[in-house]
């Protein structure tokens, strides 16, 4: 049987926000803006909206806003059950390519980027009566404009708007000043000491190459010399996650309960363990079993991202084990380079991480760093406006008829280097003109749920190329989350995936695969068919199901733009060496096969139009690029590609192609391709070194 089995009504009565309530909604009633303090488990997500639906009658809808899709999916889920009733009628949520509500729906959850887009079709933001901003201590780019345009929206609606802004962390005065002054609610936690450890002997310069090893083997150390309780363990991504549940499931796998387990206790105490991981990409249904309590004397571990921080409270954990890193996305202007970086986390989050400890009890915190480590972080996350490409915010800025966005109402404001970098992006691109001001394409542009760059793509494919059909695919494919399977299993199940994977790759590159992988799956057939087909060739039908989605989403969005969808023309290629496609250069090598195609070289220039400022060149006599920037040569002779040898460090930068790369496959085997002198790249991320994703060859003469 489960630990405990209490009933919905009981449960939320249980929660440290409920003592409050009718102070709370008091206190809405009375104030247009209010900013409520609250620790992260407290109930203030799914308990106050529910607070200002069933007490404050006569008001609209009530919108809220969360810095990920997954606690706004697993929040109006959770708030529906509550409430009694179907998700998608009086609650549901809405996530970019994903909309659960009806005209009926009087409470949203939604990501914040959502609202922002809302926002710059209509300012007044008139659906809402209420608007709360949830985990406003995140500081996410999107909350961060939405403040300023808050602002904006509340002298357009001073009289019949409130907003709420929730916060986890108690430096909650920047909020209110940024709103003059308003009123701070501060509902007081039920937290119970936490005991904090530290390593005592991690070596600073080894830190980040050694905090994963360190964490299996904590977690393994808790599960065995600790009291019953669950185990939190804080990695930074996907990958690491999954192979710590692989690992430590071996070695869970080979214990021995009554000899290695401290308190076994003859099967009345810690008996079995659960493993899961969490992650923004999860499926639901997994996702699910992380919330749910196990059976008496099994302890669940589960490892996560820093989503279990302050977004998700997960119940029962006792023991939480702090790594020390995250990993952050962050822009470098001067190589236009986006780069997921994993980082040292600050000294407020490593404090909101050990809080997860003591929710419900005593508990334990490891860290995996020293003492004087934590001494050196930085007091306070950098804002995510601070470190990001502002190239959307900023279209969406302009979309509004905000000129001078460097001075914007920004709670702080971005790097002037920043914004000139996202002014200058969008004006190579077409989408702002001389004077700042929106262009007609820059306005089509903005109507697309998409990054710029794929906008830009898209209208590009129409007007100039004649193959919109194939580029709508990518794009949509683009969206979502990563097609390709990575098995956790054994050896041989990484194999075939790599074999599979390889079945669909393109001469061209990634661009051209991921339309092959669409295809292919398009034709599979009905849905049990398709669902086969996925899983013999370690494929996500989940989210080539969300890309379909996307596909006809977008298919409107072009239709009321008044932009064509139509089909490249086809080619005859030959096939050589196992993969699709062709190079741009013919020749007439015996031995190949012919066969019709779709001619990659629109679609290629297609996405070029837009990603010509990722352009990276190969090193003469090594297997890596290195990165030109197209904006500093623009005046160079581009016809002979003279400006390209650069001595810059940003464009000196060794760039490398994902392993998973179509183009991969050569570069491993050390054969050159001759005609491999140019590629595009989607973005950057940094490991070990910089690896280029989705990456696809063109040629200079494009």
């Amino acid at each position: 049987m489960p630990r405990s089995s209490t009933s919905l009504r009981q449960q939320r009565e249980a929660l440290p926000i409920y003592p409050y309530r009718d102070e709370l909604v008091t206190a809405i009633r009375n104030n247009n803006l209010l900013v409520v303090i609250g620790e992260t488990g407290s109930g203030k997500t799914t308990q106050i909206p529910q607070y200002v639906l069933d007490d404050i009658p006569g008001l609209g809808r009530i919108g809220v806003t969360q810095p990920r899709r997954i606690a706004a999916i697993t929040v109006a889920k959770r708030v529906s059950e509550e409430h009694g009733t179907p998700l998608g009628t009086t609650v549901g949520y809405t996530i970019r390519f994903d909309d659960r509500t009806t005209s009926s729906t009087r409470l949203k959850y939604m990501t914040d980027g959502v609202l922002l887009r809302e926002a710059t079709q209509d300012p007044r933001l008139s659906q809402y009566s209420v608007l709360v901003i949830d985990e406003a201590h995140e500081r996410t780019l999107e909350t961060d404009v939405l403040f300023g345009l808050l602002r904006r929206t509340l002298r357009l609606r001073s009289s019949d708007l409130r907003i709420l802004v929730m916060s986890a962390t108690l430096n909650v005065e920047k909020f209110s000043d940024f709103f003059g002054g308003c009123p701070i609610f501060s509902v007081p936690g039920r937290s119970y000491p936490v005991t904090i450890v530290h390593h005592q002997k991690a070596q600073l310069a080894s830190l980040k190459s050694t905090y994963f090893g360190k964490a299996v083997e904590t977690a393994m150390h808790v599960h065995t010399t600790e009291k019953e309780g669950d185990v939190l363990v804080f990695l930074t991504g996907q990958g690491e996650i999954e192979r710590a549940c692989r690992e430590f499931r071996e070695k869970a796998a080979a214990l021995d309960y009554r000899r290695d387990v401290k308190y076994y206790d003859d099967g009345r105490g810690v008996k079995d363990v659960n493993v899961y991981p969490i992650y923004a990409s999860l499926e639901t249904f997994e996702q699910r079993a992380v919330f749910e309590e196990p059976e008496d004397g099994v302890r669940k571990i589960v490892f996560s991202t820093n989503i279990a921080q302050t977004s998700v409270t997960i119940p029962g954990i006792r023991y939480v084990i702090d790594s020390g890193f995250v990993k952050e996305k962050s822009f470098d202007p001067n190589t236009g380079m986006d780069a997921l970086l994993v980082t040292e986390i600050s000294q407020a989050a490593a404090t909101q991480r050990a809080g997860r400890a003591g929710r419900t009890q005593p508990g334990k915190c490891y860290r995996l760093y020293t003492r004087s480590f934590f001494d050196s972080l930085a007091p306070e996350t950098i804002p995510e406006i601070q470190r990001s490409s502002l190239l959307g915010t900023a279209l969406s800025l302009k979309k509004m008829g905000i000129i001078d966005i460097p001075h914007f109402d920004f709670i702080d404001p971005p790097d002037a280097q920043l914004v000139d970098d996202a002014l200058q992006q969008l004006y190579l691109l077409g989408a702002i003109d001389n004077r700042g001001l929106l262009t007609p394409l820059g306005d089509i542009m903005s109507r697309f749920p998409l990054s710029p760059f794929l906008s830009r793509a898209l209208v590009a494919s129409t007007r100039d190329f004649g193959c919109s059909d194939e580029v709508l695919t990518i794009a949509s494919v683009m969206s979502v989350e990563e097609v390709f399977v990575s098995p956790s299993g054994k050896d041989e199940q990484r194999q075939r995936a790599d074999e599979a994977r390889r079945e669909f790759a393109d001469s061209t590159g990634d661009h051209l695969t991921l339309l092959n992988v669409y295809e292919g799956w398009r034709r599979a057939g009905g849905a049990e068919a398709e669902r086969t087909w996925c899983r013999e060739r370690y494929v996500s039908w989940r989210n080539l199901d969300m890309a379909r989605n996307v596909r006809r989403q977008l298919e409107e969005v072009m239709e009321k733009a008044g932009l064509r969808v139509v089909r490249a023309p086809r080619v005859e290629v030959r096939e050589r060496g196992g993969k699709k496609g062709s190079s741009f250069r013919t020749d007439g090598g015996g031995g190949s096969r012919k066969r019709t195609a779709v001619d990659p070289v629109p679609i290629l220039k297609s996405f070029l139009t837009a990603y010509y400022v990722h352009l990276a060149k190969r090193h003469t006599n090594r297997s890596l690029f290195y990165h030109y920037s197209v904006v500093d040569h623009h005046s160079d002779n581009a016809g002979t590609g003279s400006g390209a040898s650069r001595d810059s460090n940003s464009s000196m930068l060794a760039l490398h192609i994902s392993p998973q790369s179509a183009l991969a496959d050569d570069e491993a085997s050390g054969r050159r391709r001759d005609d491999l002198d140019w590629v595009m790249y989607t973005h950057v991320t940094y490991t070990n070194r910089a690896i280029m994703r989705v990456v696809s060859k063109v040629l200079w003469e494009w």
